[in-house]
């Protein structure tokens, strides 16, 4: 048998500079086949101007403008991991906010990612059992990830590992909101592991 990860065979080449130590100016993420995955603009580690998330194909996926905070899909969007907020008591609500946790991301960066980065032996993924681990983020009420849990239990070399490289892609986020106010919330990446034959 042969361990794979999803489908997904592309590399990661990225442009970055960085500004006294920030993230500066445009940041570019391709595959292996030199497409365009997701295009980031930073101003001395701020946030700004227009992001552009992409499909595996090169095709336009999403947008996110951070002059009106607004998020424009052009593909029906599949990833919502919001999984809660916590209210003015402190106690988390499993209900939607106003506004839900938005992962500054598409599934083809994630995709990309865990198939360059993930390092797992096959004898620890159950025999011909996909297995998907659910990391659970804390993002604080800027959108910075916090802390990272895990959701579930697939197998513990695989649970040790997602939480590794869930650290490693350092997400980004925009913050949930209940009643104008930014809130920190939780959200949920979910990495998948799944056996293939070698045939």
């Amino acid at each position: 048998m042969l361990l794979s990860f999803f489908t997904l065979q592309v590399a990661l080449a990225q442009e970055n500079a960085f500004k006294s130590g920030k993230k500066d100016g445009v940041w570019n993420y391709y595959g292996s086949n030199k497409v365009l995955l997701a295009r980031h603009f930073y101003k001395e580690g701020v946030r700004t101007g227009i992001w552009e998330f992409y499909t595996i194909d090169g095709n336009l996926w999403w947008t996110y403008n951070f002059n009106n905070s607004t998020a424009t899909y052009l593909i029906a969007n599949p990833a919502d991991g919001f999984y809660s907020y916590q209210g003015s008591d402190g106690k988390w609500i499993k209900k939607d906010p106003d506004a839900k946790t938005i992962w500054l991301s598409s599934e083809s960066q994630w995709n990309n990612f865990l198939v360059n980065n993930l390092k797992m032996h096959e004898e620890s993924v159950p025999a011909r059992v996909p297995g998907k681990v659910e990391i659970r983020v804390t993002v604080d009420e800027n959108g910075n990830a916090i802390d990272y849990k895990l959701g579930n239990n697939v197998e513990a070399d695989l649970d040790k590992e997602a939480l590794r490289v869930a650290k490693l892609y350092a997400p980004e986020f925009i913050p949930a909101q209940k009643n104008g106010q930014n809130v920190k919330s939780v959200y949920t990446l979910k990495v998948s592991y799944k056996l293939a034959d070698s045939r």
